[in-house]
Parts: C-alpha cells; structure tokens; sequence
C-alpha cells in the first residue's frame, strides 16, 4: 500500500514552500491554490503562512503582471479573516482585469509587451473566470457571474481553431495567429479552469447549460486521448509526443472535481484513477513532481511551434507541484463526500454524484 492522499498533498506542499513568489508569474497561482489545500485538508500551517506571505501585500498599484494574481486565493483568504484587506485586494483585481485592452472582445493582459501586447492566453482561463465566478458567490453581485462566463466564452473563441476541439496556447490578434495548438498543460489550464468555473455557477444562471455543454464537450475529446499509462501527451494529440506529468495531475484534477461536483458524469471517474496512479508514481519522497514540461513559452514562429512543445525537457518546477497538490486536494475531498472515485465509474449523468461545493 503506497502513501495516502493526504501524505502526498503534504509532502508536496513542503516542498513547494522552497519557492518565492514575490512577483507573479505563469503557475503561481495553482502552486498558492495548492498550498491553501493543504492547509485546510491536512492541517499544514506552515504552508497557509507560506501563501499568506505573498497574499497580503500593502495596497499598491496594481502592474500588468498582476493579471497572474491568484483572485481566487484571495477570496479564499477572505473567508477566514475579519480583516477586509484580502476582499478589496480581490476587488481592485476584478476591476482591474475587466480593465485592460481587448482585442476581438478578449482581454490583452500584457499590453506592456512587445512580444506578446496582442496574446490572448489559455492558462488564463485557470486564472480568472473561476475567481470572478466566487466573487459573484462571496458578494452575491451577480454581475461577475456574468463576467466570469463572458471571458471564459471569449478566450475559447479566439483561441480553439477551425476543425479542433482544444484551445491553443496563445492566439496573437494582431497577426491573427494560432501558436501551440493542443498543448497539453494548456488544455488542462482550460479544462481545469472550466470545472472550477462551473462548480460555482448558479444552475438557474441563463449561461449555465451552454458552458457546461462546452465544458463535458472538451471534457470528452480529453479522454479519448488518455494514455494507457493513465497520463496525456505534451503535445495532447500527437502520438509522437512525450508523456507529460502536468497533464496527469491537472486533468485527474478536472475529473474528479467535475464528477464530484456533477458538472461531469460518473464515466470520467476510471480515467481519473488512472490519472491519479501515474501522478503519484512520480511524486518523490521530498515532494518534488517529477516529468513536468519546463516553462513554455508560446512561440512568436509558427512553424517551430511543434519542435519546440516536443523537444522541451522536463524538471521539478512550481506549476507541476500546484497541480500535483490540486489532483491530491480534490481525490481527499472526494473520498470524504463520496468514497472510492472508481466506484462511480458506470454511472450515467442522469445518476452521477451531484455535491456541490464552493472549491
């Protein structure tokens, strides 16, 4: 018998107290996330100070590069305290980000620079539908319950190419091009993104059906592609590919939160067992999540696209270990509320679990 969920989410969590996050960056986010987890699954105080750090800045203005802000730890972070700094930091967030450029009515976050001031990106969809959904449900305005669909619905129009059920990496309006289509970890930012989305979403919301229809639509051009491994390709569609750790975690992740909740049906729940054996077989006994792609920028070329998201090697890095923490996280909430996740596996939607929670 390995080592449980909660060991796992607590070795991980050590571990990635290692890093600094003094100035946001791509991944941050899910590595706050994580650690948050941690601290409320198993106790881990040393990771909520952690997070905490970094969390509770002095008010100051808010740079270009706070659209990787973690909103949705804020508001995490708000529903513990008394003090009201976390909320109105999570509010100058919002406002900020429904602020900048748009280009074909998606939001341009880095207009600061040259190389990317026209990129629409997907790890933004991890990154800022589900903090505006919870900002709805914290402050019942229920005007970024709008917003929140509105940006997830404008990042999947400009980035999803003709004739191909994922999102890309990154799609530049100016040029008009697609770079890094079915990058794997990107489709695991959006999926993942989507089910936190939706698992806070009003069911009587007049969005609702079509971004669930959306959602359990990607959600199953996903599984089609899972290795027999249990894990998915950098490069989601190319059998050429290299298996890539990140995917793994991300989307055991996504499915298990998404037949928990019952945004996905109970089919997904034997992909996500298999998901959650190959992410734990390469977690480490100091935490480090081994097999995860290094930093992966969206390429300014399109036609080094494909050599680049193939050939790039693979380290220990932050946004594996928040993804990692998020697929432990969201296994030990699901065997809380529901029991054994494999034990689903043959229930249709009509039967699947319905528990809806607030993460």
């Amino acid at each position: 018998m390995g080592p449980s969920a909660a060991e796992l989410l607590g070795r991980l969590a050590r571990r990635t107290r290692a890093y600094d996050f003094t100035v946001w960056f791509w991944g941050d986010a899910i590595a706050i996330d994580g650690l948050l987890e941690a601290a409320e699954l198993v106790g881990d105080k040393e990771a909520s100070a952690h997070a905490e750090r970094f969390l509770r800045r002095p008010a100051a203005p808010l740079g270009w590069r706070d659209h990787l802000a973690p909103g949705d730890a804020l508001l995490r972070l708000a529903a513990v305290t008394d003090d009201p700094a976390p909320l109105e930091q999570a509010r100058r967030l919002a406002d900020h980000l429904l602020g900048v450029p748009r280009a074909e009515d998606a939001p341009l976050y880095r207009p600061d620079d040259p190389r990317y001031r026209h990129t629409v990106w997907v790890d933004s969809i991890y990154h800022v539908p589900p903090f505006l959904a919870r900002l709805a449900g914290m402050t019942g305005e229920g005007r970024w319950y709008d917003a929140a669909l509105a940006e997830q619905a404008a990042h999947l129009r400009v980035l999803t190419p003709a004739g191909s059920p994922f999102p890309a990496h990154a799609y530049d309006t100016g040029a008009r091009s697609i770079h890094g289509p079915g990058w794997g970890r990107g489709v695991g930012w959006a999926l993942l993104g989507m089910v936190d989305t939706l698992s806070v979403i009003p069911a009587d919301h007049p969005g609702h059906d079509e971004a669930q229809a959306e959602l359990r639509a990607l959600a199953e051009e996903v599984l089609a592609l899972q290795d027999s491994t249990g894990c998915w390709r950098t490069v989601i569609d190319d059998r050429e590919a290299y298996l890539e750790s990140s995917t793994a975690a991300m989307f055991c992740a996504a499915f298990t939160k998404g037949v928990r909740t019952g945004v996905l049906d109970g089919r997904f729940a034997a992909a996500a067992e298999d998901a959650w054996r190959y992410t734990e077989a390469r977690i480490d006994q100091d935490g480090s999540f081994w097999g995860v792609s290094a930093c992966t920028w969206a390429s300014t070329a399109g036609a080094e696209d494909a050599a680049m998201y193939r050939t790039l090697p693979t380290e220990v890095n932050v946004w594996g270990q928040g993804a990692a923490m998020r697929a432990a996280a969201e296994r030990l909430r699901t065997l809380e509320a529901l029991g054994p996740l494999d034990a689903k596996a043959g229930n249709s939607t009509a039967d699947a679990p319905s528990l809806q929670t607030s993460h």
